[in-house]
């Protein structure tokens, strides 16, 4: 049973995409081990994520949806190193056969992998036995030129600029909706933040809360972005687990701070939403979306640090990349409003290990 589903779901409709990198995938799914050729003068990237059903994604989400984010998340990490993918594993634990979910799931993970040309070259499918949740770990491997080391989080300097690409929290409203429509908003905030976010999600006009919902189910790695900050960025890493949280993991390792500055992030909001100043609080809108920015996760767009010189270079790659900070001596994330004193944020990662189930 196990190597039929293996077949029919994975290398029979993953093997055109092995064949065409055959340079690459030397032996794919069928061995004991994938042997993979890096390219002369690369160097060999590697990353490996693992989602959990009713953790990273809930239980009615399209198994389409759930095969693209599975993969798309992983390559991400590779873009945020400036990493080119060569292939994947995946392993998949299962409480049954559905092979409805299993059909579909694989559509939605051959798609991610054709559009970034990395093949599926192996991994392993086990039944989860008592467990009711699906459990599915990717490794993603990558490469990159040798003269590039990889854009260390420990790399950032006082004076560099903060940059971000897309519109961080994009993803976090998208949470909110699906919660929202399941009749559990409450489980992603309470008190006054619950009433500021059934406020904000009362006036989100249609394409944006559909815009959201799609960052949050099919998010697109910024693969081309990653190798084009080759020389440009100096510390890298991509949007999972909320800007203010993700961007401490660069402070701590930099021994710098990391000062945000609210003008250039609701600017950042403004782009992707023009009419919001239209409505009859604006001020408590942008406050509410600046909270979920800081705090929301699941973006997977690049954050990365820079010296100005490169800010004219970097500005046109691409009409969605904002700088919104800078890095200055110190310790620690902070946040400087107009004509007041910067406040340290104290919004730390999502922490699988305390926050509540999907």
């Amino acid at each position: 049973m196990e190597f039929d589903l293996i077949h029919r779901y994975f290398k029979t409709p993953f093997g055109r995409l092995a064949q065409a990198n055959a340079g690459t995938v030397l032996f794919g799914i069928g061995d004991d081990c994938a042997s993979l050729a890096i390219s002369p003068g690369h160097h060999l990237f590697t990353s490996t994520d693992t989602l959990v059903e009713g953790v990273h994604f809930f239980s009615d989400s399209s198994a389409r949806h759930v095969g693209w984010k599975a993969l798309a998340c992983n390559l991400s990490d590779l873009a945020a190193c400036g990493a080119s993918p060569i292939g994947f594993t995946l392993n998949l634990s299962l409480p049954e056969i559905n092979e409805s979910w299993l059909a579909d799931f694989s559509a939605g993970l051959l798609e991610v992998a054709t559009r970034f040309n990395c093949p599926l070259v192996g991994g392993d499918t086990t039944s989860a036995g008592s467990n009711p949740s699906k459990t599915l770990s990717i490794t993603v491997f990558g490469q990159a030129p040798a003269a590039h080391r990889g854009f260390n989080r420990a790399h950032a300097k006082p004076g560099d600029d903060v940059w971000v690409s897309g519109t961080p929290g994009l993803a976090r409203l998208g949470l909110l909706l699906e919660f929202q429509k399941r009749g559990r908003l409450g489980q992603c905030c309470r008190g006054n933040e619950l009433q500021q976010v059934q406020a904000l999600l009362a006036v989100l006009p249609e394409n944006l809360a559909r815009q959201a919902v799609e960052r949050l189910e099919m998010p697109v790695p910024r693969t081309e972005l990653g190798l084009q900050l080759h020389g440009f960025a100096s510390a890298c890493l991509d949007l999972s687990d909320g800007l203010s949280g993700d961007l401490a993991h660069i402070a701590n390792a930099s021994k710098a701070a990391v000062v945000l500055v609210q003008t250039g992030l609701e600017s950042m909001w403004r782009n992707r939403w023009p009419e919001i100043d239209q409505h009859s609080d604006p001020v408590m809108l942008l406050k509410t979306l600046l909270a979920e920015t800081l705090q929301g996760g699941d973006d997977f767009e690049l954050c990365w640090t820079a010296h100005p010189k490169h800010r004219d270079a970097i500005q046109s790659l691409n009409s969605s990349l904002y700088c919104v900070g800078t890095v200055e001596p110190g310790s620690g994330v902070w946040l400087q409003a107009p004509g007041k004193e910067r406040t340290r944020i104290s919004s730390l990662s999502y922490n699988h290990f305390a926050e509540g189930k999907n």
